[in-house]
């Protein structure tokens, strides 16, 4: 009831007040005194009448020009106030209004924000996923062509297949370090970047980078050299893939600007757990303006006289690395004198990775078929360190023979053999088993140091899979796993291969690494010395010793034969491929080079220089094994 009648209220005084705006100010002033005088008068007379009983008309002309006089002025300030508080009425009605519309505006405004972020969000996780798929498609034939291409580089080719490989090979590596640089780059925008620490093996590492470095370099006709402390630790936790994602972007820069010159790449122990890796180029040099932007995201220089090349991100994404691994990336440079790039890591010893022990199959009668002593001695041993019974056949023949004799478990076949191939072996049990003349038929596996271009090429001709000579324990370990998964004993394990278990490296290396790894097997030979021990090495290098003046009597003969008769030339390739394959079991990694080259046959260059390999087998054979003796008894 109270709110009507107030609204009645507030309803008339608006219609008042909107009647005297109307009106106008001496209108309603005019109006006002001649209200005033008639409600003056009337009053006048009845209080005259009410108090004297009579009205005197001096008295009733006294007030009326009293109103006259007076009444204008109080009837005009009244107007103007009533017409200044209606004005401000309207202006603070057309402020609220303004700021009606201020509020409406703005919840708009914030709706739209609200769903322009919710946009961007949804935006960003499926950015996110198509860079996890992109990632995911990428990288799978990524690895193919890397692996593959890798694999290929071992086998039979020309110069020009070589040359046309190790690009390939090097393009590929170089593809998939930029793609990561692109989902680094995602991922530093959403503080999302990880590392995934690892044991690693640190001479591996440095090999590894350091022959990706010398690939880049020959192409572009530049020195690469490598420097390295002569103790360090043998396996150390780290991102692997992290580092040498940093490292390329260094190198590649390198490479990419020094015209003439070389590279050098230094490893240096900084302090406890700290580590560095310093690159060094003679090339154009940074300006100073620049160098204290090219760590900025996309920033390129401009003022070196080169045109920019890149995207400008693989040093921002390093340096970014370089920190999350407590460590930095930095940069010194002169103009035409080259530049230095340092990048610092943490890093803790680690031990040797227990890899599968706890699956190893426990017994396995495995039937080892291999013509080349030198790599009898060694497969053999390996398995029977494993705990395994292995018989050996030396050719196709007596592989048949003893295996419709005995039952096994795994069959290894080399390819080349005295008689027939391998794959006629295989094709010869396989038959005869599904014609029903064996009950079972155990895996067949291909021994061969020219691995075809896939499994599928193998499983076509009779085998079950294959593994590359000379036998690298961790694929036999990959292949016994992958056939034998369900029936294990990791105690025996364990017992019998006590260097899958880790232990502690030695933090010493008696040679310069790099002198080593451009003629021995270095990985080779400490797994090797690891699982049968120094003696045994030793003693096999000494059966190569032994056998190796037969082996190029036999090649001799081979060659005279080919310089009779030029289509005897796959006997000089045989027989080379045979010495090939038994320096790779010592570990003798420059001569299985030089056979490797002798057994190309195909290689167009193989008719004018087969003659100088075998003098220079001749002439350095004996000097080799020395040399990998002297080293053995240093350990």
């Amino acid at each position: 009831m109270k709110t009507k009648t107030f609204l009645g209220i507030h309803d008339f005084t608006k219609r008042y007040i909107d009647w005297v705006i109307r009106l106008g100010r001496v209108k309603f002033s005019l109006l006002g005194v001649v209200l005033l005088a008639l409600f003056a008068l009337v009053v006048q007379i009845l209080l005259s009448l009410i108090f004297i009983g009579q009205v005197h008309l001096p008295d009733i002309l006294r007030s009326i020009c009293f109103g006259l006089c007076s009444a204008p002025f109080v009837v005009y300030f009244f107007t103007l106030l009533v017409e200044r508080l209606e004005r401000s009425r309207l202006r603070l009605a057309a402020l609220v209004d303004n700021l009606r519309h201020e509020i409406s505006d703005r919840i708009t405004a914030q709706k739209r924000l609200s769903e322009a972020l919710s946009t961007l969000a949804q935006n960003h996780r499926e950015k996110s996923a198509l860079m996890a798929t992109i990632s995911h498609e990428l990288r799978t034939p990524l690895n193919g062509i890397i692996g593959l291409s890798s694999i290929l580089l071992d086998d039979q080719l020309t110069e020009s297949q070589r040359n046309y490989l190790q690009t390939i090979n090097m393009s590929a590596v170089a593809l998939g370090h930029i793609f990561s640089d692109i989902i680094d780059l995602e991922k530093i925008d959403a503080n999302r970047i990880e590392l995934h620490y690892k044991e690693t093996d640190v001479p591996r590492f440095i090999h590894d980078i350091a022959n990706f470095a010398t690939l880049m370099t020959q192409q572009r006709k530049l020195s690469f050299t490598l420097n390295y402390p002569t103790k360090f630790p043998h396996w150390l936790m780290l991102d692997s893939a992290r580092l040498s994602q940093v490292l390329w972007n260094l190198i590649n820069n390198a490479v990419k600007f020094t015209p003439e010159g070389g590279i050098t790449l230094d490893f240096e122990i900084r302090g406890k757990n700290e580590y560095a890796f310093i690159i060094k180029d003679t090339g154009i040099g940074i300006p100073k303006n620049d160098l204290a932007h090219i760590f900025d995201m996309y920033y390129q220089v401009q003022s070196s006289g080169y045109k920019p090349a890149g995207s400008g991100i693989g040093l921002a994404v390093s340096k970014t690395i370089a920190n999350l691994m407590g460590g930095d990336l930095s940069a010194q440079s002169e103009l035409g004198k080259g530049s230095t790039f340092t990048v610092t890591f943490q890093a803790e010893k680690a031990e040797k990775p227990l890899k599968g022990i706890e699956k190893l199959p426990a017994t396995l009668r495995i039937l080892l078929v291999e013509d080349i002593e030198v790599n009898i001695i060694v497969a053999k041993a390996v398995l029977e360190k494993l705990g395994y019974c292995v018989d050996v056949a030396m050719t196709g023949r007596d592989a048949i023979t003893m295996f419709e004799q005995n039952d096994y478990d795994l069959l290894l076949l080399d390819i080349q053999l005295p008689d027939i191939s391998g794959f006629e072996v295989a094709q010869h049990l396989r038959e005869n088993y599904e014609n029903g003349v064996y009950d079972y038929l155990p895996p067949m596996i291909a021994l061969t140091a020219n691995v075809m271009q896939s499994k599928a090429e193998y499983r076509r001709k009779g085998m079950d899979d294959v593994l590359r000579k000379p036998l690298e324990v961790e694929d036999l370990l990959a292949c016994l796993l992958y056939y034998f998964d369900d029936e294990f004993n990791a105690s025996m394990a364990c017992e019998k291969y006590p260097c899958l278990q880790g232990k502690e490296e030695k933090d010493e290396d008696k040679e310069k690494f790099a002198h080593l790894t451009t003629r021995f097997d270095i990985a080779r030979l400490q797994e090797l010395i690891e699982i049968l021990g120094r003696p045994f090495v030793e003693k096999n290098l000494q059966l190569f010793f032994e056998t190796m003046p037969e082996y190029l009597a036999e090649l001799d003969s081979a060659y005279q034969a080919y310089q009779q008769d030029p289509s005897a030339m796959s006997q000089v390739g045989n027989v080379a491929h045979k010495i090939k394959g038994a320096a790779a079991s010592v570990g003798l990694k420059r001569l299985q080079e030089l056979m490797q080259q002798g057994q190309n046959i195909e290689n167009s260059e193989w008719p004018s220089q087969i003659a100088n390999w075998i003098k220079e087998l001749h002439s350095c054979w004996q000097e080799e094994v020395r040399e990998l003796q002297a080293w053995l008894r240093t350990l």
